[in-house]
């Protein structure tokens, strides 16, 4: 390729491409950044968040909200970076993957696979709301996401970037189509990728899986303690093996001649057993004081007097056998079509295409969340993700909840994720997975706002931000609605929203009625003076925050981490 011709720019022209290029990375994914529609309606504006009231699902009394938020997931995902920033335990997507088969639409047309900047378009929009999602984890939070061949590679190098090389866990071949593609080139295409990667990998923790009942009787017995299989030898290996290396494991065990019993105490007539190897004097892995104490979990096999221990192997998650997950993912339960049939079993017909599995994302989710965990899914498409954390709470007692962000092309968040989250509450089939699951539900509605910080337009924020307020602070039981304040509370936190200082007396003696003094006070202020003065007798377990300066400086950080002007 011919280089540029630099003789007819000016000294400003060549310094400022020479600072270009010292920045460059000099080994990585470079693309053209293309423009992106959804991110210049955002130029100059907000995202706020109104609810629909009369979608909200409530049959739960005693439990939170689970939230789905209709509109583009770049808009959320800035608005989120407000209220969630830093809160969620895990982000599962299954993105658009590009294959250039009308799955991918940009700047309102479909990408073709003749494109040929059909790479940089989707890595494009895919960087924006990564390096957006990134901000919402916590320290130990995990992203997990589906694709395919198409895009594999270079989101692998795009996930290096986002959240660091030494941060990636696993990419993982998952089986859903055991048969195969037969049209595909060459190879009959039997699996996708879940690509996975921890915000901080030091602090992330990944639990195993639990086994299907086939795997249990197979694999695993029970005695009066619970589950159990063959684990490792006791009988030391390696090279700090010998005696020499470890004397005080060193020592003879006595096991009754019928096999059924030991002892570190002499006992008369009994099997004395020293860890011996080819005549090597070699170590115990246990202690006395271990053998002693978990006898009930050794395993005595051979026959008098050539004794053999093993230890058992205990389950890791309650009282169910389970395995570390392999780094192929495979049951048969995760092929596209049964995850095309659970959705056919709940609309009576295809309302949509390739739905992922619920059972493929309930085992992502075990290995991922703890039973009180947050989850996003802001490709949230037919629900699935909503779907599964109320199976995988069901089947544990937890208290997840889940973030949905879905656009409403072809009423999609409408017709689809919302009917789907609203009909499994209900008893409409005796596939236990896809009926009796009642989930509480508030349902969103993104809209623009200009981001102006002029004193008329901080006004016309204020007063339209209630919902974003109560979403960021998790407080929706109302108390009192004033055009003048707004309080409301949850079990344990107060939320108060003054709007016209000349009514703080009021508001005070109102907050003061609930007889809650932990929570926040958002008061409304040109500037960036939270009036805290006003509010020093309900004691500093109380935190006063100046609006809208607070939501919109939280904007101006989102727009530059994502790339939007």
């Amino acid at each position: 390729m011919a280089g540029l011709d630099y003789s007819s720019w000016s000294k400003e022209e060549l310094i400022s491409e020479i600072n270009k290029l010292s920045e460059r990375a000099k080994l990585g994914l470079v693309w053209e950044d293309r423009g992106e529609k959804n991110a210049e309606e955002l130029s100059g504006k907000i995202t706020l968040f109104e609810e629909i009231k009369s979608k909200s699902l409530y049959p739960n009394k005693d439990e939170k909200f689970n939230f789905l938020i209709e509109g583009d997931n770049l808009q959320s995902l800035t608005c989120l970076n407000y209220t969630h920033a830093e809160k969620i335990d895990v982000i599962y997507i299954d993105p658009p993957y590009n294959t250039g088969n009308n799955d991918f639409k940009y700047n309102d047309s479909f990408v073709l696979a003749e494109d040929s900047f059909r790479h940089s378009s989707w890595l494009s929009f895919m960087s924006k709301r990564l390096w957006l999602a990134k901000d919402l984890l916590k320290r130990s939070g995990i992203i997990i996401i589906s694709i395919d061949d198409n895009e594999q590679a270079h989101l692998k190098l795009l996930c290096d970037e986002v959240f660091g090389e030494n941060n990636f866990v696993a990419c993982i071949p998952t089986i859903m189509n055991l048969k195969g593609n037969q049209d595909q080139y060459g190879f009959a295409g039997t699996h996708e990728y879940t690509l996975i990667y921890a915000k901080d990998k030091a602090m992330a923790e990944f639990h195993n899986l639990y086994l299907d009942q086939d795997d249990v009787e197979s694999e695993w017995e029970e005695d009066s303690i619970g589950w159990w299989k063959k684990g490792a030898g006791l009988k030391m290996t390696g090279i700090n093996a010998p005696r020499a290396k470890q004397p005080s494991l060193f020592f003879p065990v006595w096991v009754k001649p019928d096999g059924s019993q030991i002892s570190i105490e002499e006992q008369s007539k009994w099997n004395k057993i020293l860890p011996i190897t080819d005549g090597n004097e070699m170590s115990w892995r246990w202690s006395k004081e271990k053998f002693k104490r978990d006898a009930d979990d050794i395993i005595i096999l051979g026959t008098a007097p050539n004794w053999t221990f093993y230890k058992k192997q205990r389950p890791e998650l309650g009282d169910m056998p389970s395995k570390k997950p392999k780094s192929i993912f495979y049951r048969p339960e995760y092929s596209t079509t049964n995850g095309t049939n659970q959705v056919k079993a709940i609309f009576g017909e295809k309302v949509f295409d390739y739905p992922k599995p619920i059972d493929l994302i309930i085992d992502l989710l075990s290995i991922t969340t703890s039973k009180d965990s947050l989850i996003l899914d802001f490709f949230a498409g037919s629900g699935t993700t909503g779907h599964a954390v109320a199976v995988l709470n069901k089947s544990d007692e937890g208290q997840r909840r889940f973030i949905l962000c879905t656009n409403n092309e072809e009423q999609i968040a409408e017709k689809i994720t919302y009917q789907r989250i609203k009909m499994i509450s209900k008893e409409i089939s005796t596939i236990a997975k896809i009926s009796g699951l009642p989930i509480n539900l508030k349902y969103f509605k993104c809209k623009l706002a200009p981001r102006s910080k002029s004193d008329s337009n901080k006004k016309l924020i204020a007063k339209q931000i209630n919902t974003v307020l109560q979403f960021r602070e998790d407080c929706f039981e109302e108390i009192t609605i004033k055009p003048e304040f707004s309080i409301y509370k949850n079990e344990t936190n107060i939320l108060g929203i003054l709007l016209e200082e000349e009514s703080v007396n009021l508001f005070l003696n109102e907050i003061k009625k609930t007889k809650i003094i932990i929570g926040k006070i958002y008061a409304f202020s040109y500037g960036d003076d939270d009036f805290s003065d006003y509010f020093e007798e309900l004691g500093t377990s109380i935190k006063v925050v100046p609006i809208p300066i607070s939501l919109l400086n939280a904007y101006r950080q989102a727009y530059a981490k994502g790339g939007i002007k």
